[in-house]
């Protein structure tokens, strides 16, 4: 089964949305990830300022695949909320919304009701339009461990509630052979992918830092996708960070998507 493609914005915050989705196009992918930052998507604008959006990114070819919020983060607690959040998702015609289960600094305990009553209002929010609610798997977060991921889905328990899921950031390298086991254990929960690679740890066996290509980074694609299909993943794959090189994100992002096509179409998944 063929998966749809895309590109997350926020690797390409140095150019407008319509060009990111141009971008996206002419290397092959299906749409983008919106991301609630402007010049991309800014939350307080006005919702026909996000319809004009989502018809110039569909004139280009490229699907909305998500809007990208950050819904659940502490730095905009005080800034939007789940009504306004689910409004701008439907604006710009997502069918999905990505939030964070952002931990409240010095209170975890406190911080989890909090979080699973945000979550359980965006979901309800989006139910009415059909949105699904994929949360951010974050270090830090409670959507990091299998253990807590599994112990918020229990507690927020939404039909649209779903998984954005990505290899944990700064994972310990000893731990990079283990990632397709990773996914296979959580792909059930997810709705939505991203696509990211990690450069060596300094010592080889602690936390990888991010910035590495899909092909040449220390995470074995190949095999984590073998084993999150294997676990009957269908939904989208979303490139979103590049590799740090010194190079233009045009030329890093068709490595990345060349080889991503390239393997799914040897796995016959293309």
């Amino acid at each position: 089964m063929k998966c749809q493609l895309g590109f997350c914005s926020i690797s390409a915050m140095d150019r407008p949305l319509v060009a990111v989705a141009e971008l996206a196009v002419a290397n092959g992918l299906d749409g983008i990830e919106a991301t609630a930052r402007a010049p991309h998507v800014d939350p307080a604008a006005p919702l026909e300022s996000h319809r004009e959006t989502a018809r110039a990114v569909r004139a280009t070819g490229a699907a909305m695949l998500t809007y990208g919020s950050y819904l659940g983060r502490p730095e905009v607690a005080k800034a939007t909320n789940p009504e306004q959040e689910v409004r701008i998702a439907e604006a710009l015609g997502a069918p999905r919304i990505r939030v964070w289960a952002e931990e409240i600094e010095g209170a975890p305990e406190a911080g989890f009701a909090e979080v699973e009553s945000l979550l359980r209002a965006t979901c309800d929010a989006a139910a009415v339009t059909g949105i699904d609610v994929v949360v951010e798997r974050h270090a830090g977060s409670f959507a990091d461990t299998p253990e807590r991921i599994d112990r918020l889905f229990a507690a927020v328990d939404r039909p649209n509630f779903a998984l954005n899921y990505q290899v944990l950031d700064l994972l310990p390298q000893s731990l990079a052979a283990a990632q397709p086991d990773d996914a296979r254990r959580l792909v059930p929960l997810a709705r939505y992918y991203h696509l990211k690679n990690m450069r060596p740890a300094a010592d080889g066996v602690g936390p990888m830092p991010p910035g590495a290509s899909l092909a040449d980074g220390v995470l074995d694609y190949r095999a984590i996708l073998a084993a999150a299909f294997g676990a009957g993943y269908t939904g989208p794959l979303t490139i979103e960070f590049l590799s740090w090189e010194a190079r233009s994100v045009d030329d890093k992002l068709a490595d990345d998507a060349a080889w991503l096509r390239r393997t799914l179409a040897e796995m016959d998944r293309a």
